[in-house]
C-alpha cells in the first residue's frame, strides 16, 4: 500500500516559516486558517490564504504548501467527505469554529457546513490555467498550449513544476486518475469507458494510474466503496 501523511483533527500550531512540500492525504480534511497566511497549490488549484479562510481537500488530494509571512500558522483540522467540493472558501467566526472543535468535531463540521461563504474568482495565472486544462481536458498538446498563451515549452514545464511542485504530466496523470477514481465510485460505467472518457489509452494504464494515487486498484475500491475503502487503506499504512 502507498503511505500517505496523516492528518490530526483539531487546533494545531505549525512552526513559522514552515514549508510542507508536494504530499497527499488518504481522506479528505478542511482546514481553517487561524492566523498566519501560506499559498498552497494543488488539485484545485493556487490559493494564497489567510485568516478565516477555508481550504477543503477530498480524498487522495495532492499539494504543497509555502509560507508567505515569518508568523506562525495556526490552523483548525476537520474532517470532509465530500469529494466534489474543493477549493478556497471562508468562514464568518472562524475562532468559534475553533473552540468547537475543541468540544466536539462532528458538531464543528456542521457549523462549518452551514458558515462556508465562496471566495469571489481572481484572475488566473498561466500555470492556473494550465492546471484547470489538465484536469477536465482529456487532450492537452503542451507545445500548442505554450505557442497559446506565447511561452516555449521550457518555460511551461518549469514555470510549472516551480508552481504546483510537480511537472504538468504528472499532474495530468495524477488528476485524470483521481476523475477516473470518482467516476468508478459514482458511476455504474465499465471500467474500459471511464479509461476512454477521462484519456488513458486503456483498462491497464488506468488501473496503474489509479493504483500509483490511492494504492489500491479500481476493483478494490468498487467492492469496497469510499468509506470502508478508506477506513482499510488508514488501518493498512
Amino acid at each position: 500500500m502507498t503511505r500517505y501523511r496523516a492528518v490530526r483533527f483539531g487546533v494545531d500550531t505549525l512552526p513559522a516559516g514552515l514549508a510542507l512540500p508536494r504530499h497527499r492525504h488518504t481522506a479528505g480534511y478542511a482546514t481553517v486558517v487561524l492566523a498566519g497566511s501560506f499559498e498552497e497549490a494543488s488539485f484545485a488549484g493556487r490559493f494564497l490564504v489567510a485568516p478565516g479562510d477555508v481550504l477543503l481537500h477530498g480524498a487522495f488530494d495532492c499539494h504543497a504548501n509555502q509560507p508567505l509571512t515569518r508568523r506562525a500558522q495556526q490552523i483548525v483540522r476537520l474532517p470532509w467527505d465530500d469529494q466534489l467540493v474543493e477549493g478556497q472558501f471562508r468562514v464568518r467566526d472562524p475562532d468559534a469554529l475553533a473552540r468547537l472543535s475543541e468540544r466536539d468535531v462532528s458538531e464543528a463540521v456542521l457549523m462549518l457546513r452551514g458558515d462556508l461563504i465562496q471566495v469571489p474568482k481572481r484572475e488566473l495565472h498561466w500555470t492556473d490555467r494550465l492546471a484547470r486544462a489538465l484536469r477536465v481536458e482529456t487532450d492537452v498538446r503542451f507545445e500548442a498550449w505554450a505557442e497559446s498563451e506565447r511561452l516555449t515549452p521550457e518555460t511551461i514545464s518549469r514555470g510549472f513544476r516551480r508552481a504546483f511542485g510537480v511537472t504538468p504530466k504528472a499532474f495530468r496523470i495524477e488528476s485524470r486518475a483521481r476523475r477516473a477514481w470518482l467516476l468508478a465510485l459514482r458511476t455504474s460505467d465499465s471500467l474500459t469507458h471511464i479509461a476512454h472518457e477521462t484519456g488513458f489509452a486503456d483498462l491497464p494504464h488506468l488501473s496503474r494510474a489509479i493504483g500509483a494515487l490511492t494504492g489500491a486498484s479500481p476493483s478494490y475500491w468498487r467492492r469496497h466503496g469510499i468509506a470502508d475503502g478508506l477506513a482499510r487503506q488508514v488501518h493498512s499504512s
